[in-house]
């Protein structure tokens, strides 16, 4: 029998660095500057997601060993993204074209997020599914074991999902 299972429980957190100009070119280098360097490649991207997924379980003892009695997983996803700031001499035209760009790079930057909670799903449901061990510790081992290769797993989705976007711009997450 396995334990019930439920939706992690998960946070969004989102961060803005603020970037001028005049023109799309200017706003263009400010964000190739300034915008966050990715741990995955140490590179500088518009807009990034990073996070944190714990997991908590619970045992239960019985004449067979040890088992999972609940599990419980808490995800926490940081999005890092680009801010206009309009100067006097910004054209509307230049504002509304980023606050468009803006909302596609976040959808973009939320995929990375959904990735990160279907994980926290599956390491629930996979932890909540392992067989009776004949110790509680054998049983955290791999139940902890389990969890960080999803993670892992998780990071080369992420890169996948990037290469298949073109980090957003076949979302529509272009600027200029």
């Amino acid at each position: 029998m396995s334990p019930a299972l439920a939706d992690p429980s998960v946070t969004e957190k989102i961060e803005y660095y603020d970037v001028t100009g005049r023109t799309p070119q200017e706003v263009r280098a400010e964000i190739d500057h300034l915008g966050p360097v990715s741990k995955v490649d140490d590179k500088h991207y518009a807009g990034l997601t990073a996070g944190h997924t714990w997991w908590h379980y619970t045992y239960r003892k019985m004449a067979q060993g040890c088992g999972i009695a609940s599990v419980s997983l808490r995800v926490e996803i940081n999005i890092t993204m680009p801010r206009l700031i309009p100067g006097p001499g910004t054209p509307l035209a230049l504002s509304q074209t980023f606050a468009e760009y803006s909302e596609k790079l976040l959808a973009h930057e939320r995929g990375h997020g959904k990735i990160r909670i279907e994980t926290a799903r599956r390491i629930e449901e996979s932890i909540g599914r392992l067989p009776f061990e004949p110790s509680c510790d054998a049983l955290g081992r791999t139940a902890n074991a389990l969890g960080r290769r999803m993670l892992d797993d998780a990071k080369q989705q992420n890169i996948d999902y990037d290469a298949t976007t073109r980090h957003g711009r076949a979302q529509g997450a272009r600027f200029p």
